[in-house]
């Protein structure tokens, strides 16, 4: 089989030759860029490369090809190029490097020994709603979010992969209220149904509708899965309640997904949300979700029995290879090769899965875990 057929075999809840794998389509499904140098380094490339980030406020780089092909990576990805300013300012004290993303939302990052961007400034955190109307939204049409596309594409044989386009143009509807308002501020907001909360989200629907509008007239042809995110749930559970994510989440979210299919009716649409999401997955299967990453088997109410049960005949689940905040990081390869196998015979029966681990396989995984996971996977995956 192709990998193409391969992913399409899967995602039509059939068995393929074998269980896909993902590795580097999706910022959620790639690696931290220190880890990245001990991959290329244990495979022998030369270390002269230039990475190419997908998020830059997470480290994340996009995996090249010649190691998609070493590792045996079923999926390709393309992905919105995103803009900073202030990027390598320095605080006052020389602390943090510092940076701003198109939304103005500010991240900062410590100099010794970071790792990651975390958000320190929320531009519209005391904001009422005519500051909103008059901010200065990014343009989603620009075509600065997508002058790396072209280049990418020609990298892809796209008669062996099929393509995800990662929406990165910001983060979900929901999230992205957060990060401007700020959690403790939206959260408030949307509680006591305020005109602002309800205008930021749907400006974030129509910012995200035009997006995907541009993305398909451009690119729609090349794509066979989209992705889009929202992080509901924390590790015990939903960040919000299932009523109020039906109230406000759920309706722009339908939205979203129909104007896409209505733009591309054969393509897949994938869903990012971390953490303990499992009281909203009928709800996100009502809107049209086919996908679901990165499956976090180990957040409360999330076991993976249950899952494959109860939603394996709607849903692929593309994730939850393994757990990467415990075992791939800290355990042993035979712990490592255990728990991969474990997943496999859960997720695997009647097609419906695609190899990838919980999350992006971060910068501390030891590179014999990394290697176990991936060998584990080509070896015991097979139907």
């Amino acid at each position: 089989m192709t990998s193409k057929s391969r992913i399409h075999t899967a995602l039509s809840h059939s068995e393929p030759d074998r269980v896909p794998i993902d590795f580097g389509s999706t910022m959620e499904t790639t690696i931290h860029s220190e880890g990245y140098i001990k991959l290329r380094a244990e495979l022998g490339l030369n270390s002269n490369f230039q990475a190419v980030e997908m998020l830059k406020t997470a480290g994340f780089v996009r995996p090249e090809e010649e190691v998609l092909k070493r590792l045996g990576a079923d999926v390709r990805g393309i992905f919105p190029h995103r803009t900073y300013s202030g990027e390598g300012l320095l605080s006052v004290d020389g602390e943090y490097m510092m940076l701003q993303d198109e939304f103005g939302i500010r991240w900062r990052k410590p100099v010794a020994s970071g790792l990651y961007y975390d958000i320190y400034g929320h531009p519209l955190a005391d904001a009422d709603i005519n500051t909103m109307k008059a901010y200065k939204f990014p343009d989603p049409k620009s075509s600065a979010l997508f002058e790396n596309i072209d280049e990418i594409l020609t990298t892809i044989d796209s008669d062996e992969y099929p393509v995800v386009f990662d929406n990165c143009f910001g983060n979900g509807i929901f999230q992205s209220c957060n990060q401007l308002m700020g959690y403790d501020t939206f959260l408030m907001a949307m509680a006591l149904a305020e005109d602002r909360a309800i205008w930021l989200l749907d400006k974030m629907l129509e910012m995200k509708i035009e997006f995907w509008d541009e993305v398909l007239n451009r690119y729609g042809a090349n794509i066979d899965i989209v992705k889009e995110l929202d992080d509901m749930g924390t590790q015990i559970n939903l960040l919000i309640s299932p009523d109020m994510y039906r109230q406000y989440i759920k309706p722009r979210l339908k939205k979203l997904v129909e104007f896409i299919k209505s733009k591309k009716p054969d393509v897949k649409m994938m869903m990012h949300s971390c953490g303990s999401v499992s009281k909203i997955i009928p709800d996100l299967i009502d809107c049209g979700i086919e996908i679901l990453n990165p499956v976090q088997y180990t957040a409360a109410d999330m076991d993976p029995v249950m899952l494959k049960r109860e939603f394996g005949n709607d849903l692929t689940f593309w994730g939850g290879g393994i757990d990467t905040q415990n075992i791939l990081p800290h355990g042993t390869t035979s712990e490592v090769r255990d728990e991969v196998n474990r997943m496999i015979d859960i997720f695997a029966p009647g097609g419906g899965f695609v190899f990838a681990p919980i999350h992006a396989i971060q910068a501390d995984v030891p590179i014999e875990n990394m290697l176990t996971m991936w060998e584990t996977v080509k070896s015991s995956g097979k139907y």
